[in-house]
């Protein structure tokens, strides 16, 4: 029996620093080296990448402009996945079935009215092309069930693998002061709310607060003006880092913070407990979900609440010798064996039907 062709557009590799970026990289080194016995791969690449991804898979470079609206030159294949929302317009190929995989809505907050127009359309008619519609939580699959036409298909939730970066090399960061310290990352946009820990940092004078990620949006600068009005001078607004500094930061933070209100997955906060760390969450959207009984939720923004929480919560984590361990086995829970093991398990259900 001939194998079926499986492809997956990766074209995010070359954004090593973003979260679709990551998945990108961890798909593209685990399916390189399997050998299943009915599936091969093919990975659609972004233009001018390149890289030698052994014998077992194949491989096509996007040309940005042409394929956005000729499909002259994409592979064909025999299950195309689009692994985020944001590749549908790629979807030109010639292929049998197609699987939908969707991160998440954020465009219903981030974009005017226009925009989300746009988004809705282009999306709902890659839902209605789709063969299986994937996404990664409850809360996303809710969401999407609420604003779309499914036509009675059902929204599967696939939960993200997290690599697990405990192991791996660590740098201290050249702005670490050496004082105890709280960790934030994310890319600086509004949805991540980093602005109320700021305010919160004039609570804890003893501490500083690492605020870590892609600075060029424009909430960088009302968290900018936060820090500036901070009397304690205690924050810090510190642009992209390193993997190891990353990896350094969550096993030498004193807890990480997570104030978010736009998450599809929240996986920083799953990253800090792979080094056992506490994680502070907001009571918004899929984190509550995705962090289980092993983060502390704030109830509300409040400086001072918020601030009381961490004390309190700090002085229960720090007390039991067992916390740092349940949460290191629930961050084992997201593995990538488990994520890819899924959809192995959904391209052979696909296939049997043709």
């Amino acid at each position: 029996m001939d194998k079926k062709t499986v492809l997956l557009d990766i074209c995010e590799i070359n954004n090593p620093t973003s979260g679709f970026g990551q998945i990108c990289q961890n798909y593209a080194n685990i399916y390189k080296e399997m050998d299943d016995e009915a599936l091969k791969f093919h990975f659609l690449l972004p233009e001018g990448y390149v890289a030698d991804f052994g014998d077992r898979v194949q491989t096509s470079n996007i040309r940005r402009k042409y394929h956005k609206h000729f499909s002259k030159g994409l592979p064909c294949v025999d299950i195309w996945h689009s692994t985020n929302q944001q590749q549908i317009k790629r979807c030109r190929g010639k292929y049998e079935k197609f699987v939908l995989t969707i991160h998440d809505l954020n465009y219903l907050t981030e974009k005017n009215w226009i925009r989300q127009k746009k988004h809705h359309f282009f999306l709902q008619r890659a839902i209605n092309k789709a063969d299986a519609v994937t996404c990664i939580s409850k809360y996303v699959a809710r969401q999407i069930e609420e604003q779309f036409d499914m036509k009675g298909k059902p929204v599967r939730v696939i939960y993200n693998g997290v690599e697990d970066i405990s192991g791996q090399k660590e740098n201290k960061p050249d702005f670490a002061t050496g004082r105890p310290f709280f960790f934030a990352i994310g890319q600086i946009r509004t949805k991540k709310n980093f602005h109320v820990l700021v305010d919160m940092m004039r609570r804890f004078p003893d501490h500083d607060l690492y605020i870590c990620g892609d600075d060029h949006f424009d909430y960088a600068k009302v968290v900018r003006e936060h820090i500036a009005a901070l009397p304690t001078k205690n924050a810090y607004l510190t642009g992209k880092i390193s993997q190891e500094e990353k990896a350094w930061l969550y096993r030498n933070c004193e807890a990480f913070l997570f104030a978010s209100m736009g998450e599809g997955f929240g996986l920083p906060a799953i990253e800090a407990m792979q080094f056992g760390k506490p994680v502070f969450i907001a009571n918004y959207t899929c984190l509550p979900e995705i962090c289980g009984d092993c983060a502390y939720v704030w109830k509300s923004f409040d400086t001072d609440y918020m601030a009381d929480y961490v004390v309190e919560c700090l002085k229960i984590f720090n007390a039991d010798a067992t916390l740092p361990e349940k949460v290191k086995a629930h961050a084992a829970e997201y593995s990538y064996a488990k994520h890819i093991d899924a959809y192995v398990r959904l391209y052979k259900e696909l296939a049997s039907d043709f």
